[in-house]
Parts: structure tokens; C-alpha cells; sequence
């Protein structure tokens, strides 16, 4: 069992003998964390379904929060900078300010984008968005203003709070976000005073602050623990430049990760049906990144966790279990009756998009798989301190989605939705190949008893 009042030392006394029951434990509030998070967008995105307007609104919102994902993606990692580096007082005070900056650098992006030319430029002009969504835009992706900041601040925390063993509250925090934005949205819908994209925005906008601030009180014990702890002398201290060599590779796969939002908008505005399409995606997306997210949970637990060889035989036996139970998960949801029940009854979609919706979870079966296979090569490449690996391979995924998304609007034969499902089967596929590529050091290593922790920094 994972004890908070222990810290790290109590967790490597429990990796040393690590078991099966005990990667659960540890994984179990991380998924439930993902899972709350990833739930938030199908609800919202049921509540503008059912408002005036569904197929534009629906549309307009997908591409804000594409924008908004692209926006804070260099503020991802955060977690795990804050899981693998956060060791001492020192070392959180340079990641506190490391993270302060980033908010500051993502925040004036988002008003840059929302409030000045640069909107026409990006959504209309790069992305292509038909003119009857893009003014629908710019109210929502003012709404998601907020988004980076408070992601940034929650996910610096929360990897302190793992690093430090308080896996069990970060699901708290989720758990506000997902009432939030819930509230915030079905109190939208009762009042019928406002436009389904702009609530979208509004309520995640607000469930992110709310799970900013929860956050930080829930982080205090082990905030506060850190700051006990003193710089060891046969350490070499945390400096911004070994910080920097850590979180650039890590920073870059997030941007380049998160801007395939837009890229695939792009693809979608170009394809056959592009209104429907646009519209149809968003609900297609947030599937399976709910499904999916069990596998992300994985990646810091194999940061946390990864010590040696026997403890990387028994997570890759838990992530092979991951993998078959989010497969047969989405298995169920994309080739039973459950498909097109949940799209027109959960989701809210109409029949028109919900022949768009079923095929392209269908093509996209295999991502669970992937999800959690590469959080798996991740969280050993992280420890390894080689994250250089995981940018290449983002970078490579970037460029067959492109290829793909490129020929299937072109080509014109199957519906955007399809296309933007194969394209991101395609990538996952290469990213998964280049990830294991990268990791074989990291793991021989391993299997000569050369143990991962403490490698130097510089």
C-alpha cells in the first residue's frame, strides 16, 4: 500500500517486491483520473447536441478546443517533469518558476488567437474553416482562455503528488472538473440564453479552474514535504539547463501530439460532407480518447514504478492486460448495437451524423492497443533519461497523419471522419514502431542490473 505519510523511500521498499496487486493500487486513481477527464468531453459535447443549431455548434466547438489543445500543449509534461524531477526544495522551486513561465508564454497565445487578426489567419485561412462555423469560433475559443494556465498548475502538482505517493487524491480534482463542467453546461442548456459552442468553451473554461484550485489544496502535504527535504550532496542539482534538455524533447512530442487536433480539422474541412463531418468528429474523438485513456494512465506509472528488471516484467504483464481490456471495450462499442445507441441516445447525434460516426470508431479499433503500448516504451524511455526518442517518434507520427489526412481528402473516397481515423491509426502504428526502437537501451540496461534511477541529469 501506498502510504503519502511515507514518500518516495516507502514506495522503493514497495517497488522492490512489486506484484501485480500492487501496479493496480498504484494505477487504479490515475485511471480513474483519465477516465473522469475524458468523460467530460462526450458530456458536453451531448449538451450541445441537443441545443439550436447542433451540427454548426457541434462543429465550432471541435475546432475551439482543437485550438485550445494545440495552445497548451507544451504545458503537458509538466506532470511528468514534476513526477520524475520534483526530489527537493531546490528542484521544486526551478519547476515552479519553469511553470509559471510557461502559463504566462500560453495565456497571451490564447488572447493573441482569440483577440487579434491572427484568428482570420489560423482558423479560416490555415485550417480552412467554412465561414458559417468559423464565426461561431472565436466566442468559444475566448471562453477556453483559462484552459492552459489551470492545466499547467494542475498537472506541475499532481505529478509532485504522484512522485510523493499521493496517487489516491488526483481523482479527487477530476472528480470537481467533471461536476463542474457538467453544471455549468446543463445550467447553459436550461437557460437557452447562449450558443452551444460558446457554453462549451464556458464550461470547460471553469471546470479546469475548479480542478486548478482543488488541486492545489489537495497538493499541500506533499508540496509542503518536498520543501523539507534538502538537496543530497552526491546528487547533482537540478539546473535550468538540465531541465530544459529533459523537457524539450518531452515539451515538443506534447505540442506536436496536440496540434494533430488542428491538422485533422484541416483534413475534415477539406473532405466529403465537411460540415457534417466537423460536426460528427468531436463525438467520434471524444470516444475514443475515453477509451484510450486507460492506457495514457500507464505512462507515470511506469515512471513511478520502474526499478530493475523484475518490475518491468511485471508492468509489461499489466499493461498486456490493459491493452486486451480496452480492446474488447471498444470492441464492444464500435461493432455491436451499442454503436449506434450510443451516438444517437448518449451522445445526441442524428442519424446523418451517426452514419458518420459508427465506421470511423470502427477503423480506429486498434488505438487502445497503441495507447497503452506506448505509454508502456514511454515510461521507460522517461527513465532512462533519453526522451529524445519519444520526440522523434512524435515527429514521424506527425508526418504520416499529414501523408495520410493529405491523400484521403484528396482522393475524396471515403467520409472525412474515416479518413481522420485511418490517419490516426496510421501514426499510432509508426510512433509505436520509433518508441520501441527507442526504448532497447533503456531496457538492456535494465536487464544488466544497470538500474535507470539517478542516471545523471547533465
Amino acid at each position: 500500500m501506498f502510504e503519502p505519510s511515507n514518500g518516495a523511500d516507502a514506495r522503493r521498499d514497495e517497488i522492490a517486491g512489486l506484484t501485480l496487486s500492487t501496479v493496480l493500487r498504484f494505477w487504479l486513481p490515475l485511471a480513474a483520473s483519465w477516465l473522469l477527464m475524458t468523460t467530460e468531453m462526450p458530456v458536453v459535447n451531448a449538451i450541445v447536441a441537443r441545443m439550436a443549431g447542433a451540427k454548426l455548434q457541434l462543429a465550432a466547438f471541435g475546432v475551439a478546443f482543437s485550438l485550445a489543445l494545440a495552445v497548451e500543449s507544451p504545458v503537458i509534461s509538466l506532470l511528468t517533469a514534476g513526477n520524475a524531477l520534483a526530489r527537493d526544495r531546490a528542484s521544486l522551486r526551478l519547476l515552479y518558476r519553469f511553470m509559471l513561465g510557461l502559463i504566462a508564454v500560453m495565456t497571451a497565445t490564447m488572447l493573441l488567437l482569440s483577440l487579434t487578426p491572427l484568428y482570420d489567419l489560423v482558423v479560416v485561412r490555415l485550417i480552412g474553416t467554412p465561414a458559417e462555423i468559423a464565426v461561431l469560433v472565436r466566442p468559444s475559443l475566448w471562453a477556453l482562455t483559462p484552459w492552459p494556465a489551470a492545466i499547467a498548475y494542475r498537472r506541475f502538482h499532481q505529478g509532485v503528488m504522484i512522485r510523493h505517493g499521493y496517487t489516491r487524491q488526483v481523482s479527487l480534482g477530476t472528480a470537481v472538473r467533471l461536476f463542474t463542467s457538467t453544471g455549468v453546461a446543463v445550467g447553459g442548456l436550461a437557460w437557452g440564453g447562449i450558443d452551444g459552442a460558446t457554453l462549451g468553451g464556458l464550461a470547460l473554461g471553469a471546470a479546469v479552474v475548479a480542478e486548478a484550485v482543488v488541486i492545489h489544496w489537495l497538493s499541500r502535504p506533499a508540496v509542503g514535504k518536498v520543501k523539507t527535504i534538502a538537496p543530497r550532496a552526491d546528487e547533482p542539482p537540478l539546473t535550468l539547463r538540465a531541465l530544459l534538455k529533459f523537457y524539450s524533447p518531452l515539451g515538443l512530442t506534447s505540442v506536436v501530439m496536440l496540434s494533430t487536433a488542428p491538422l485533422i480539422n484541416f483534413g475534415l474541412a477539406r473532405s466529403p460532407y465537411p460540415i457534417a463531418s466537423l460536426a460528427a468528429w468531436p463525438v467520434v474523438n471524444g470516444q475514443l480518447f475515453m477509451v484510450r485513456s486507460f492506457g495514457f494512465s500507464l505512462q507515470e506509472v511506469v515512471v513511478a514504478l520502474l526499478d530493475g528488471p523484475a518490475a518491468m516484467k511485471t508492468l509489461w504483464r499489466f499493461a498486456v492486460m490493459l491493452t486486451a481490456g480496452s480492446l474488447a471495450l471498444l470492441v464492444a462499442m464500435a461493432f455491436t448495437p451499442l454503436a449506434p445507441w450510443w451516438q444517437q441516445q448518449i451522445a445526441g447525434l442524428s442519424e446523418e451524423l451517426t452514419t458518420l460516426a459508427v465506421p470511423a470508431l470502427r477503423l480506429a479499433v486498434m488505438l487502445p492497443v497503441l495507447a497503452a503500448m506506448q505509454s508502456w516504451l514511454r515510461g521507460i524511455i522517461v527513465v532512462g533519461k533519453a526522451t529524445g526518442a519519444i520526440a522523434q517518434a512524435i515527429v514521424i507520427n506527425l508526418a504520416v497523419l499529414m501523408l495520410v489526412l493529405l491523400v484521403g481528402a484528396n482522393g475524396r473516397w471515403l467520409p472525412g471522419t474515416s479518413v481522420a481515423a485511418l490517419a490516426l491509426t496510421a501514426s499510432q502504428v509508426v510512433e509505436s514502431l520509433w518508441l520501441w526502437r527507442g526504448a532497447r537501451p533503456a531496457r538492456r540496461r535494465m536487464w544488466d542490473h544497470q538500474c535507470c534511477v539517478g542516471f545523471s541529469q547533465e
